[in-house]
C-alpha cells in the first residue's frame, strides 16, 4: 500500500490488503489522515483491496469533517454492503 498527499486529497494505490496493510502503514494513513487539509481519499489507484481496506476507510471517516471519498474498489463496496455500512462510508 501507497500514501500521498496531492492537493488536499489522499491518494491510496497498490494493494490494499491484510497482508499489505502492516502496523506502520496503518499508523502512516491515520496521520496522513488526521490532517484538516485532507479534504478527498482517493482509491482510483488501488489494485487489489479487501476487509483492511474497509476498515483504513472506517478509521478516516471518524474524523470531522468526513472526507469524501472517490472509486471505491468494488470488493470493498461489496464487503460494505454485507456488512451493512456502506452509507458509513457513502457507497
Amino acid at each position: 500500500m501507497n500514501t500521498e498527499i496531492r492537493e488536499n486529497v489522499l491518494l491510496l494505490s497498490g494493494e490494499v490488503t491484510v497482508t499489505t496493510v502492516t502496523a506502520a502503514t496503518f499508523r502512516q494513513f491515520r496521520q496522513a489522515c488526521a490532517s484538516p487539509k485532507i479534504e478527498t481519499l482517493d482509491l482510483s489507484g488501488v489494485t487489489r483491496a479487501d476487509s483492511a481496506c474497509l476498515s483504513l476507510l472506517l478509521s478516516a471517516v471518524r474524523r470531522e469533517p468526513k472526507p469524501a471519498i472517490r472509486s471505491i474498489p468494488e470488493s470493498v463496496a461489496s464487503l460494505a454492503a454485507l456488512y451493512e455500512i456502506q452509507e458509513w462510508i457513502r457507497v
